[in-house]
């Protein structure tokens, strides 16, 4: 699941103000602002950790000589070294890092719902906002010429163009 920085902002407004709105945290509304922005810096540093962990695995594959294509193998070896979650359970360690934020954060007054409730909503939203890149990936597929064979150099350098093409337009990069 890729993380857009454009939706940073509107995924934690979400958490946030549905979290208080369902009466799950107690944020007082002048604090409201400030806890968005908490919860904006968790993803934010979730990403600097992602691009910090791609570029020592960029080195090890240098360092190792090894192909490219085991860049996969070598950034999972990486994260599961230092207990960071990468792809689909990302959202799990963003979700746990807000939920610890949530307890020491003297801005939020009260937690009145179990760490797993608010776990679930936050996830919700998340896949609310991202479940739009689906959607892209799914258009970008259908565009590209199908006399291009898939997996390929140019049917790669061909999607990425026509997915970073549709992610503008709807606000994602």
């Amino acid at each position: 699941m890729k993380i857009y920085r454009g939706k940073i902002g509107p995924i934690s407004e979400d958490i946030v103000k549905t979290l208080a709105q369902e009466g799950d945290i107690e944020v007082a509304t002048e604090q409201m602002s400030e806890v968005i922005l908490d919860v904006e810096a968790i993803i934010r540093e979730y990403l600097r950790l992602e691009e910090e962990l791609n570029r020592q695995a960029r080195e090890l594959l240098q360092q190792r000589g090894l192909s490219y294509t085991e860049f996969g193998r070598v950034k999972r070896e990486l994260a599961e070294e230092k207990k960071f979650e990468i792809g689909d359970k990302a959202v799990y360690w963003i979700t746990h890092q807000i939920i610890e934020c949530f307890m020491v954060n003297s801005r939020v007054t009260e937690i009145f719902s179990e760490d797993w409730v608010i776990r679930k909503k936050i996830a919700k939203i998340f896949n609310q906002h991202l479940g739009m890149e689906e959607q892209i990936d799914k258009e970008a597929r259908a565009k590209i010429s199908k006399s291009i064979p898939e997996g390929s150099p140019e049917w790669e350098i061909e999607y990425k163009k026509i997915f970073n093409q549709l992610a503008k337009k709807r606000g994602l990069l």
